[in-house]
């Protein structure tokens, strides 16, 4: 399964990707859809929002949990370590792997639509499964 997820000027996701983490708030419908049904292996695709659907990363999705920041207890990053800035609830954490950066191609998806996190369908400009396979045969990770 193919995901895209929209992650604002992309700014804080770039920060988070040394990591490989992006954080989400779980309480947005299309963010429930997405851990109620996302499994390991699925294909994540980033998009940075008012841009036409302009992919600026691709990666493999592992895993989710439950952010743990605490006044007494903190056992995941904090928002200063992982260097994201802003006040957003980002109170899940979703771990990827096999990282590529695909800022310099200008891949438009054209998606248009407030909904943080869809399912790859048709109406996308990219045939995303096509590209993945050329994006893993010749970027490297």
């Amino acid at each position: 399964m193919h995901w895209l997820i929209r992650v604002g000027d992309g700014k804080n996701f770039l920060a988070g990707a040394k990591f490989d983490i992006w954080g989400v708030n779980s309480n947005g419908t299309t963010v429930k859809c997405l851990l109620k049904n996302v499994k390991q292996g699925d294909i994540l695709w980033f998009v940075k929002s008012s841009s036409k659907g302009l992919l600026i990363a691709v990666a493999t999705y592992e895993r989710h949990n439950v952010r743990v920041i605490g006044p007494l207890i903190t056992t995941t990053n904090t928002n200063k370590e992982l260097g994201w800035v802003g006040d957003g609830n980002w109170d899940t954490e979703i771990h990827y792997s096999k990282l590529y950066n695909l800022e310099e191609y200008n891949l438009l998806t054209d998606i248009k639509g407030a909904a943080t996190i869809r399912r790859y369908n048709d109406k996308c400009k990219v045939n995303l499964p096509q590209e993945y396979g050329a994006i893993v045969r010749y970027l490297k990770s």
